[in-house]
């Protein structure tokens, strides 16, 4: 294939009307999603002066309830209309953050009440996280699925770019109450993308009975010990998330002003997108070394991270740090929508998702509290250092069903 072929193969399913409408949705979806979690954190930084362990359980308080509920909405998923579940979704994330920006405007607003209202955001985000993924499969050819899933993470890597910047500007012009106004608007275009979007479930759609669903559930449990692979996804998503927390965790205390936190935000947005550009043109191919590579990277860069915070030092860090994380989550995507059935994938993404944002929540806590007890820079050090040290101990784990259509290329790349 020619270089110049490259870019159109990554495009290639955005000539699906259902995959287009679902990319524009998702997108959207994301920038108000981030741009909320930004808002939060720089509101509970006004009203704590800067306390690392409250800035960082923002991260926390909005990660938890999806750890509780993104495996229940993966059951969900395998069961009703994917496109009717996002609508509800985020409907239910349009209310919630209307709900949010009524509080901050009129005043209402305490640290104990936005840590209250986040988890009823959380729920939305939940249930949103695997139907998107579920969907992929669905609108376009199995042949397409790796640049689909690319054009989604490039999706997410852009969304933070764009979404953190953009609040970062907006908070400092007219608030965060105003920032999450225009985050609700946002979130009723997406309904409105979904409500009209193309699409025709392949699976019938079940009555969700208490038997049905926590047989669903065991049954996705049993899936998910009894497979090599999958524990290994598992595995290692989780040694690179507990340690990458840090990243977004203390941003907020990192930097002193809204807009130069915004834009270190971005950074990280900005160097994922870079690293998609380089990962579209891959494939499926050595996801295995992709990942080591990813990982190793990531975290030299988050031990220097903690050495500087000086913007002009830790932006291109932070990019770093954003194009390795992406390399990392992209390959593991690519192998769990490759190798999962149809009948398992939302169980199993939402295991995978479940694994992540625990990981994620437990380590913005725990640096939150090293951060507090030290300095943010020696908590930054502390989780690149333990990300090097976790990656000696995994690295032999393939993320690749032996058997299966993702073997081949990793034996070769690993022999």
């Amino acid at each position: 294939m020619t270089n110049s072929s490259q870019p159109l193969r990554l495009l290639a399913p955005l000539t699906n009307p259902g995959y287009r409408s679902l990319w524009a949705a998702s997108t959207l979806s994301l920038i108000a999603f981030w741009m909320t979690e930004v808002a939060a954190g720089w509101q509970m930084r006004l009203m704590t002066d800067a306390d690392p362990l409250l800035v960082a359980s923002v991260y926390t308080t909005i990660q938890l309830p999806i750890i509780l509920l993104v495996i229940p909405a993966g059951v969900i998923t395998d069961l009703v209309d994917r496109r009717q579940l996002m609508i509800w979704a985020n409907l239910w994330l349009c209310l919630t953050i209307c709900l949010l920006a009524w509080l901050l405007m009129s005043g209402r607003i305490t640290p104990l009440l936005l840590l209250l209202c986040l988890p009823l955001i959380s729920v939305g985000q939940a249930i949103r996280m695997p139907g998107i993924s579920t969907l992929i499969p669905d609108l376009v050819s199995n042949d397409q699925i790796p640049a689909a899933v690319s054009l989604n993470s490039f999706a997410q890597s852009g969304s933070r770019l764009l979404g953190p910047a953009l609040a970062g500007v907006l908070v400092a012009a007219v608030g965060v109450g105003s920032v999450l106004a225009v985050n609700a608007v946002i979130m009723a275009l997406v309904v409105l993308l979904f409500w009209r979007m193309r699409y025709v479930s392949d699976l019938a759609t079940q009555s969700i009975t208490v038997r049905r669903f926590a047989g669903s559930i065991g049954e996705g449990l049993r899936f998910a010990a009894s497979t090599g692979w999958k524990r290994n996804i598992l595995v290692r998503l989780g040694t690179l998330f507990v340690c990458l927390a840090a990243v977004p965790a203390l941003m907020a205390v990192r930097f002193d002003d809204s807009t130069t936190y915004g834009i270190m935000y971005g950074c990280f947005g900005a160097g994922s997108l870079l690293g998609l550009l380089v990962i579209g043109q891959l494939g499926h191919r050595r996801l295995d070394r992709r990942l080591t590579g990813g990982l190793f990277v990531c975290a030299l860069c988050i031990m220097m991270l903690g050495s500087t915070d000086i913007p002009a030092v830790a932006g291109p860090l932070i990019a770093a740090t954003g194009a390795s994380s992406v390399f990392c989550s992209n390959s593991i995507m690519v192998a769990a929508q490759m190798q999962l059935g149809s009948s398992m994938r939302g169980r199993g993404l939402a295991f995978v998702y479940a694994v992540g944002t625990a990981c994620l929540a437990s380590g913005g806590l725990l640096w939150g509290a090293i951060a507090r007890a030290t300095t943010p820079g020696t908590a930054l050090a502390t989780s690149g250092f333990c990300l090097l040290l976790l990656l000696s101990l995994t690295h032999r784990l393939s993320i690749a069903d032996p058997g299966g259509q993702l073997a081949e290329p990793i034996k070769e790349a690993s022999s």
